[in-house]
């Protein structure tokens, strides 16, 4: 297991695709028994700036809980992202905060949602960065081999997929999208073909062609791999 997290880090170096990216590191966590994640860039402290969750495959129901409470306020894994530097696991930091109910009421709310544990790797840069890899499932434990295995991993996909996205550019304003164009992009996340997207959504695959050629001049990109990451980061799919 540990060497496939060094597979991991080989295969994303190599990788230029988000979506591609995504999914090899879904794949790689889910050995560890994790089944979703986050990353972003994490204000300065006391900033009224929310994270800056640059990618995201939590279900939408949990992020608009997540915004619309404001719970970034009272996150642990934020926390510890700002002032730790080894990842810890979300029943530490529960035990760490066991006093404070804001943060008890945020580790119910995932468990209600199928994580009932997580790993929060602490994510650090020049002038001052602090970043985060939250990644949730349903291991309680792991050894002191997996958290440096997950450790590197989460690093290293932080720091690809923000030389990919490049957060720190003003974002592009996502544009009017058809139903189908959404549709399309949603497949095309997914690693799927302009042939399999048909397949899915009962349309030619010409036409599964247009509406994704059609969503790169609205967003003004010249590659696929450019459309899915604009998408991604704009919220307009959840990979």
């Amino acid at each position: 297991m540990h060497e496939a997290a060094f597979e991991f880090i080989e295969r994303i170096t190599d990788l230029d695709a988000v979506e591609a990216i995504i999914a090899a590191f879904r794949l790689a966590a889910g050995r560890f028994g994790f089944s979703t994640f986050a990353l972003g860039e994490l204000p300065k402290p006391r900033s009224a700036r929310l994270p800056k969750f640059f990618v995201s495959i939590w279900p939408q129901d949990w992020v608009e809980t997540y915004t619309g409470e404001k719970l970034a306020q009272s996150d642990a894994c934020i926390a510890h992202a700002r002032q730790g530097q080894l990842p810890a696991m979300w029943s530490e930091l529960r035990e760490f905060h066991r006093d404070d109910p804001a943060v008890a009421k945020i580790f119910d709310l995932t468990a209600d949602h199928g994580w009932p544990d997580g790993l929060a790797i602490p994510v650090h840069g020049p002038r001052g960065y602090h970043g985060l890899v939250a990644i949730g499932g349903e291991t309680d434990d792991l050894s002191a081999r997996d958290r440096t295995a997950l450790h590197l991993m989460g690093l290293y996909l932080h720091n690809r997929l923000r030389e990919l996205i490049d957060p720190d550019d003003p974002a592009v304003e996502a544009p009017r999208l058809t139903e189908g164009e959404v549709e399309c992009i949603h497949w095309l996340v997914e690693g799927k073909s302009d042939w399999e997207i048909g397949e899915i959504l009962n349309i030619a695959e010409s036409t599964a062609h247009w509406r994704i050629e059609n969503a790169k001049r609205k967003f003004g990109v010249k590659t696929r791999a450019q459309l899915t990451a604009l998408a991604v980061r704009n919220g307009v799919v959840t990979p």
